[in-house]
């Protein structure tokens, strides 16, 4: 059974994933658009940004908490100017927690981004506006969000052309590594003005190449990539025949629904879609990457902090210097990376060093990097009934380093809807779990993505990690594999002792024209990976085998009661298992489930 969003269900998401229960505590500060940071924080002279209600909450805190403590937040969009940083210094206790939530039936959203307002007929069927502080500012953005869309960034080919990519006829890297160099097919490079703006991605067999341009021949139809470079493992990098599309430029704008940003003007050009009214509609342009870091310290985390019914939205995600080299699952190489420790795409909300924290019942939206992550030493946290898409690399990251006193331990995720993932980064998943111990996946809904749903573990041979006793049990995952290859609804790395996956409901695993490697499977076992319970799991309908092991073996696991096969035949078979798979009530009427 497939779920599809109406747009009352839509409406209800928009409007109704405020903080759901009953009205506030009087205990506490309150924040409201019409507010002043001069007030007192009360219900009558509330503050106008949560960052001076998070600045009363530290100092009761430094006094010393008596009760829980509750940050109301009153309906309304909240530009952040930087990061909302939280430490030690604004934790609750063991025995009384603080609290930012949005007002019941009220929508709260903290942007990283400005709304872009003031539009004019541009060239042809574009509009025109300045793009808030980004000529006074000197910044650029990759992103720009109209009615709560991802808008596409000028492209060439176009991404409903027929194929929406060109096949490399070379890729060379001097072995100096100085000078990378890029070959299309005749005719196909072009004297464009302004080269500097122009990024390539290039895909590779399961994550992808993004590189800016540093000049262009089109008698050669060679594109130059700007330096500095690195060689890379040979399933990802440029090679001839890998797919590859151009964006940035201001004569790729020639689609509805594409948009340029000159920065050295700081003006907008954007087509609108049929029936927009852009002087009705709510484009926002990001400008910051991260919204919210949580970082607590060993011995000193932060500790029952919470956050109900807020939306968190609107960031970007710039291109390292050394460009994006993607490893896997939102990690990738740069110039000056360390494989020790890959970087990740930048988290709109980050915890590190957190313990019985949570978010729940809002969501993340219009995001350049990842959702949220939970990283290293986060220990007991919850992220529940967030509605998580329009993102541009991984919906939810958990993982940590390979160290016990460090590796993120019991947390949990469930019930949340996370779609439209990867919109930038194709090698993106929904869910990924990395060195992580006795984290639960449950009751998510999972679909929409260029790779894999759910991914587990992050070592690449069975030696012992400090990665074990992870559950991930009763996820509906399907609508995967759209870009990408060698994925599947779930897919699994290194020795994880005591991890179990059951009653998972796992089906529609695509192959795109675009993959170029292995196959795409409902279940992906690979390198490594030993010492699984699958239990109760329900698999059909994948573009090849069910399942599929890589550098390990199915007797290194234990299996029981799972159905997997023909789609009419398993889905009467393990029907009660479907039943339960995906959000548990109400989650499941808030998400458009039933």
């Amino acid at each position: 059974m497939r779920f599809h969003l109406t747009l009352a269900t839509l409406a209800m998401l928009a409007a109704g994933m405020a903080a759901v229960g009953q009205e506030p505590p009087k205990h506490g500060f309150w924040v409201s658009r019409d507010g002043n940071d001069a007030n007192p924080g009360t219900a009558e002279k509330p503050f106008a940004t949560v960052a001076q209600a998070r600045n009363a909450v530290r100092r009761e805190i430094a006094a010393g908490l008596s009760k829980d403590l509750v940050v109301t937040i009153r309906g309304g969009t909240y530009e952040l100017d930087a990061t909302l940083a939280f430490g030690p210094e604004d934790s609750g206790t063991e025995e009384h927690s603080v609290t930012y939530r949005a007002h019941p039936g009220e929508k709260v959203v903290l942007s990283g981004g400005r709304r872009v307002t003031g539009w004019r007929p541009g060239e042809g069927k574009t509009w025109m506006a300045h793009a808030p502080g980004a000529k006074q500012a000197g910044w650029t953005s990759r992103n720009l969000y109209v009615n709560g869309r991802r808008a596409t960034h000028a492209r060439t080919p176009n991404a409903d052309d027929k194929p929406a990519c060109w096949q490399l006829a070379d890729a060379q890297l001097s072995q100096d590594l100085k000078r990378f160099t890029l070959t299309l097919a005749p005719g196909l490079v072009k004297d464009w003005q302004n080269p500097s703006e122009i990024e390539v991605m290039v895909a590779g067999n399961w994550e992808i190449n993004r590189k800016r341009v540093q000049s262009v021949d089109a008698k050669t139809s060679t594109i130059v990539l700007a330096p500095p470079h690195i060689p890379g493992p040979d399933y990802i990098r440029p090679a001839p025949g890998r797919w590859c599309y151009l964006a940035g430029a201001k004569e790729f704008l020639d689609r509805p629904g594409e948009w340029h940003l000159d920065a050295s003007t700081g003006v907008l050009s954007y087509w609108p879609l049929p029936g927009e009214d852009l002087k009705q509609a709510e484009a926002v342009v990001p400008v910051l990457q991260q919204l919210v870091k949580i970082a607590g310290q060993p011995g000193r985390p932060v500790r029952n902090l919470h956050f109900q019914g807020i939306h968190f939205q609107y960031t970007d995600w710039q291109i390292p210097p050394g460009g994006y080299q993607g490893i896997q699952a939102g990690h990738f190489a740069t110039a000056g990376s360390s494989e020790s420790r890959w970087p990740r795409i930048t988290a709109a909300v980050l915890c590190t060093w957190a313990e019985k924290c949570s978010f729940e019942d809002g969501a993340l939206a219009c995001l350049g990097g990842c959702g949220i992550e939970l990283a290293d030493g986060c220990r007991g946290n919850l992220i529940q009934g967030n509605a998580v898409h329009e993102v541009g690399s991984n919906g939810i990251n958990v993982g940590g380093p390979n160290d016990e006193n460090a590796v993120p331990k019991d947390n949990r995720v469930q019930n949340n809807h996370v779609y439209a993932c990867g919109l930038d980064d194709y090698g993106a998943v929904g869910i990924w779990v990395g060195m992580s111990q006795r984290a639960t996946i449950a009751h998510n809904l999972v679909h929409g993505l260029p790779y894999t749903g759910i991914s587990v573990g992050w070592q690449w041979n069975p030696q012992p990690t400090a990665c074990k006793e992870n559950i991930v049990e009763y996820n509906h995952v399907y609508d995967v594999m759209n870009r990408l290859c060698d994925g599947g609804c779930f897919y699994s790395l290194g020795f994880q002792p005591g991890t179990v996956v059951r009653g998972n409901h796992f089906h529609d695993v695509h192959r795109s024209e675009f993959a170029q490697g292995a196959p795409n499977n409902g279940m992906f076992i690979d390198e490594g990976s030993k010492g699984f319970l699958f239990e109760q799991n329900v698999v059909y309908d994948t573009s090849a085998e069910l399942v599929r092991f890589n550098q390990c073996q199915k007797d290194w696991h234990t299996w029981r009661d799972n159905h997997f096969g023909e789609a009419a035949a398993v889905k009467q078979s393990g029907k009660d298992i479907i039943a339960k798979a995906g959000p548990q009530p109400p989650y499941r009427k808030r998400f458009g489930c039933d």
